[in-house]
Parts: C-alpha cells; structure tokens; sequence
C-alpha cells in the first residue's frame, strides 16, 4: 500500500526551511517526519540511558507511542521537549 501524499498544511510540518531536504518517509498524518528530528530524539534518548529505533519509529505507531510515552516520563526537559513535537506529529 503507497504511503499517503501529504497535503499543504503537511508539507510545512515535513518539510521546514531548516531542514531542507531532510525528510523520510512515515506513517503518520502528514506521510513523512524530519530525519534530523527523529535523529535528535534518538540522541536525547540514548543520553537518558533508553533505547529507541529510528526505523520502527517511522512505521510502527504503537512502538512510537511507547517511546514517546518513556521520553515524556523522563527528568531531561530537552527530551520531553521534542517528544512532545514528535507526539503532535503523530
């Protein structure tokens, strides 16, 4: 099944001047998340001492969710702060 185009509103969410370029695809609303996000968030949780994977987090909702739920628990503001950007993503 291809993955949904995004739409205007989407786009901007994807694809900010930033970070140009710097998107892949997912299976979220807007088809696609910012690499250099997910990337950032992988770094901040590996600092807190928790484990995620990039990949499922692209395609596997409820494996996104639990990460983005562990990060939230955390006492680092840095990682509740982007899990939250990533949360409204999802």
């Amino acid at each position: 099944m291809p993955l949904p185009r995004p739409d205007a509103a989407s786009q901007r969410l994807c694809y900010p001047a930033r970070w140009p370029g710097a998107v892949v695809p997912a299976l979220v609303p807007a088809a696609c998340l910012s690499l250099v996000l997910l990337e950032g968030f992988a770094d901040a949780m590996r600092e807190a001492g928790l484990r995620v994977q990039v990949h499922r987090m692209r395609y596997d909702r409820r494996y996104a969710f639990e990460r983005l739920a562990a990060a939230h628990g955390s006492a680092d503001g840095r990682l509740r702060g982007l899990a939250l950007r990533l949360f409204e993503m999802y």
